[in-house]
């Protein structure tokens, strides 16, 4: 799977206004719904007003193949969904800043999908959902690196997140019985 930094040279030769981790984030959040992405969700959602080029193009091979990947680690039994983020050698910041944008992404990802009534999921998915929220608003503007400390709480947070996500997509996915309660259908 393509890292975080290729994704994001390849989302900025498109000149496209979303980063790698809103996009892993809001792929995530769409599969925690849906079976599977669309093209046109795509370059809707993540792509919008851009014209097509081999650039754009490019773009959504990828995003697509990263889907496949993400529909089999979000689901798996052993819990393998990885956060597409920095490298742990990046800064602090631009790790918890791409956190953020990860946040963002995956709940643009649930409402893109068609959810609409958070009082019909779990207590604890709507938890997750809060949180999700508070996290994608953090300002990380002031994060400094060589702090043992917040290097341990942003690794705490991103473990949260990605089992965060889990948690959603198990309630989501795997409770089929309830699940256009969840969603409205356009």
């Amino acid at each position: 799977m393509i890292n975080f930094n290729e994704l994001n040279n390849l989302l900025s030769s498109a000149a496209c206004g979303s980063r790698a981790a809103e996009c892993h984030g809001f792929l995530c959040g769409y599969l925690c719904v849906r079976s599977e992405i669309e093209d046109d969700v795509l370059k809707e959602c993540l792509m919008a007003d851009l014209e097509d080029n081999e650039a754009v193009s490019q773009c959504l091979e990828q995003l697509s193949l990263m889907a496949c990947s993400i529909i089999d680690e979000i689901g798996s039994d052993t819990f393998a969904l990885g956060l597409l983020l920095p490298a742990d050698d990046a800064s602090l910041a631009d790790r918890s800043a791409a956190l953020t944008d990860w946040c963002g992404g995956f709940l643009s990802g649930l409402g893109a999908a068609g959810i609409t009534d958070f009082d019909l999921l779990s207590y604890e998915c709507r938890e997750v959902i809060q949180d999700l929220y508070k996290i994608c608003r953090l300002d990380t503007d002031n994060v400094e690196n060589g702090d043992e400390g917040n290097e341990a709480s942003l690794m705490e947070l991103i473990e949260y997140v990605r089992m965060g996500a889990i948690l959603v997509h198990d309630e989501l996915r795997k409770d089929t019985g309830r699940k256009n309660e969840y969603t409205k259908l356009h």
